[in-house]
């Protein structure tokens, strides 16, 4: 009863007095859903927590999904959201020297990096035009795949795959994600992280267009090897100069957008491939819970489609990032609408 308290306190000074009883007996879906998560992310904003602030999640959500169980007869969107609440899962207890949340970027920065990124844009910082789409390659693979930057500088220039799908009759794409059999002259050579890590990676029409244009007209040739990213005089491309890119592109991105990113990061000065990558897996997170919101299934999904094994909890680090709105509705459109700024500037 303490731990539920509390929850009714906090929507009474965020929403207003009896804020909750109200929303319950109007079933308020949106508001409800508000209220839940505003209430999740009060609980887990401080660098440290306390096993109570396990203990009152746990509470408040068993209570929320048992009062909407109760109110949802003949009301799906009540036993979705349900559903829903109970797939945000558990807090895990705090450990000393565990792992460090690096948090996706916020939604406004995230806006701002594909418009520096355009190749057709004049604040992107690069002036080779061939740089320029290589570059915004890289990007949406990080981005929109989740690549790791290893794996994105294994890629060949025939690692695309695609075929004709005996059910639906569609198209399937798909990236090749593994090793080669080229021989690799860099300093600091890119490497598949774990076994899990070898997979096939599905993409969109979109991405492989973008993939396929780079090939056949921006990809500086080589007769030494096949390696997808190749440097100005086509060597492959380096692990520094991956690193290098995100930091011109970040140094590039507006005052306000730059700050935001310090601010989300805790004062980090650069865009990270990881950073990328830590994006794509909160989106996905979100997008694989809303289109059946069944928790094991979804952790499941991002284990296989990120390359971690079956009994990693990296896929729960990112429960809580996935309930960020800026950074949610930037992913829809970015996402759902099948990456209309890299159409913008194809013909």
């Amino acid at each position: 009863m303490r731990h539920l308290g509390a929850f009714y306190g906090f929507c009474d000074e965020s929403f207003g007095d009896d804020s909750l009883d109200a929303v319950l007996s109007n079933r308020d879906v949106q508001m409800l859903r508000r209220m839940v998560e505003a209430f999740y992310l009060h609980l887990t904003e401080a660098k440290t927590y306390t096993s109570t602030t396990v203990q009152r999640w746990d509470a408040v959500r068993v209570f929320v999904a048992d009062v909407l169980r109760q109110l949802a007869v003949g009301i799906d969107e009540l036993y979705l959201l349900s559903s829903s609440i109970q797939s945000i899962g558990r807090i895990r207890e705090p450990q000393r020297g565990g792992f460090k949340f690096a948090r996706a970027l916020p939604g406004a920065t995230l806006k701002d990096l594909l418009v520096v990124a355009d190749p057709s844009s004049t604040r992107n910082p690069a002036k080779d035009y061939r740089v320029r789409w290589r570059n915004w390659l890289i990007v949406h693979l990080l981005l929109l795949v989740g690549l790791r930057r290893g794996e994105v500088l294994l890629l060949s220039i025939d690692s695309l795959k695609q075929d004709v799908d005996s059910e639906t009759g569609e198209w399937v794409r798909w990236l090749d994600v593994t090793t080669t059999e080229d021989e690799d002259s860099r300093a600091t050579r890119p490497s598949i992280k774990t076994a899990e890590s070898h997979r096939q990676v599905p993409v969109s029409e979109d991405l492989a267009i973008l993939y396929e244009r780079y090939v056949s007209e921006y990809r500086v040739p080589s007769e030494n090897h096949a390696f997808l990213l190749t440097a100005r005089g086509g060597a492959p491309l380096s692990a520094e100069s991956v690193n290098t890119m995100l930091e011109g592109l970040t140094e590039a991105l507006g005052d306000s957008e730059k700050a935001r990113f310090h601010e989300r990061t805790g004062g980090k000065k650069h865009i990270s491939p990881h950073d990328l990558r830590h994006t794509c897996a909160t989106a996905r997170y979100r997008a694989f819970i809303q289109h059946q919101p069944d928790r094991e299934l979804a952790l499941q999904r991002m284990r296989a489609f990120f390359g971690w094994s079956v009994k990693s909890t990296m896929p729960d680090l990112y429960a809580r990032a996935a309930i960020q709105d800026d950074l949610v509705r930037t992913w829809n459109v970015l996402f759902d609408e099948r990456v209309q700024n890299l159409r913008g500037v194809m013909p």
